[in-house]
């Protein structure tokens, strides 16, 4: 198993001080390191955030129905991979039609090994990239058409509706599909409000707290020193009004936090932005495919209505 690298660790490192000096720290960094990895896996097998699991709970129902649609030779590309569970199910259905190759995406090196190892045991070509899904374009000389283009574990989520269908496209042909998942803002008897009530919970556990903390306190910052706040707010968009996190920590006392060599100065009082992760409901996202060309081949949703798995043919550029 090989793996290449379009973005090393030093590079992280160095993009993360710029970031912290304009108060703001992606999600991207969540996941970086040891520390990051195992506090993911912590989290998704959590009870408290119980999304990852039940995604694959949705993906390990609707496989039956994929496999069907994927053509022999395919490659599969998974961006996100996270630890490769979802993927290995995936993998594991289609043994029998001959998979060409599989690489597994991550901007984590280290979950990119996880993920590698995870399949080890599958009788298929395979390598790991360390890229931001930025670098769609680089990823997609790597790949050979058909290919299957999965993010799954929630990762569609967590970009602009528009940003990432306009990338996914741009890599993809005809003959290629897109496999992805939604955690929704799910249907509740009570209605919104409700809901809306539901995805605070889950996103202001304690463990969910813990690992949005975690890239300051490896450097530096005092959990007592910091207060978490999180919030979903409405977001006005081509496709109607939206539900977006909002995550954000508020710094108590003055404190240091390092980057490699040298240290970032956060005072009491200021607010470091952190990423976002969208609620559509179903009907969303049928319009933000349908806008983009995609012609949807398969889509199951879980019976309350939270999570939708869809695979979608690759449109015409």
């Amino acid at each position: 198993m090989k793996k290449i690298e379009l973005v090393t660790t030093v590079d992280l490192e160095a993009r993360l001080r710029p970031c912290l000096e304009r108060r703001y720290m992606p999600d991207c960094f969540l996941y970086l390191g040891p520390a990051g990895v195992a506090s993911w896996l912590e989290l998704s097998n959590s009870q408290e955030f119980p999304v990852a699991t039940r995604l694959t709970h949705l993906l390990r129902y609707s496989i039956p129905f994929l496999v069907q649609h994927v053509a022999a030779w395919s490659d599969v590309v998974s961006v996100g991979v996270g630890s490769g569970e979802k993927e290995r199910l995936l993998l594991e259905a289609l043994g029998d039609k001959c998979i060409n190759a599989y690489y597994a995406v991550d901007i984590s090196s280290d979950m990119v090994e996880k993920a590698l190892d995870t399949v080890a045991h599958l009788d298929v070509d395979k390598a790991g990239v360390v890229a931001f899904l930025e670098d769609l374009p680089q990823i997609r000389r790597l790949w050979k058409t058909p290919v299957v283009l999965c993010l799954l574990g929630n990762t569609f989520c967590n970009y602009e509706p528009e940003d990432i269908l306009t990338k996914v496209r741009s890599v993809l042909t005809p003959a290629d599909l897109f496999l992805f998942d939604c955690n929704l803002l799910g249907a509740r008897s009570n209605g919104e409000e409700q809901a809306k009530q539901a995805v605070e919970q889950v996103y202001r556990s304690r463990q969910n707290v813990s690992f949005n903390l975690g890239p300051l306190v490896e450097r530096g910052l005092r959990p007592d020193d910091c207060d978490f706040h999180l919030d979903l707010v409405e977001a006005d968009t081509s496709a109607g009004t939206l539900r977006r996190t909002s995550k954000s920590i508020q710094i108590l006392r003055d404190t240091d936090v390092w980057c490699g060599d040298s240290a970032v100065r956060l005072a009491a009082g200021d607010i470091i932005q952190l990423g976002f992760t969208y609620k559509y409901t179903r009907a969303q996202v049928e319009c933000y495919l349908e806008r983009h060309g995609f012609r949807s081949l398969e889509m199951h949703a879980s019976p309350s209505g939270d999570n939708l798995l869809a695979l979608v043919r690759g449109a015409s550029v």
